[in-house]
């Protein structure tokens, strides 16, 4: 992600079946990872909020360890 340029909300998607959505809020970027419904019916499944990280970039790479350790369990 492009750090100079403003957003608000954007999609970003970690590993195959992973979402992050992002969220712009003062001083850097929330979000949220949803387990995506690949089957095509139903609805995506909330798995946890972001806490805000001073950037785009850093809330990736906080959500893509996250991921990770749910996998691991």
């Amino acid at each position: 992600m492009d750090q100079d340029r403003p957003f608000e909300e954007a999609e970003l998607f970690l590993r195959p079946y992973y979402l992050l959505r992002i969220r712009s809020v003062s001083g850097g970027a929330s979000g949220e990872v949803w387990l995506r419904n690949n089957e095509g019916h139903g609805a995506d499944t909330h798995l946890f909020n972001v806490p805000r990280q001073r950037s785009a970039e850093e809330l990736k790479r906080w959500a893509e360890r996250a991921v990770r350790a749910y996998e691991e369990g």
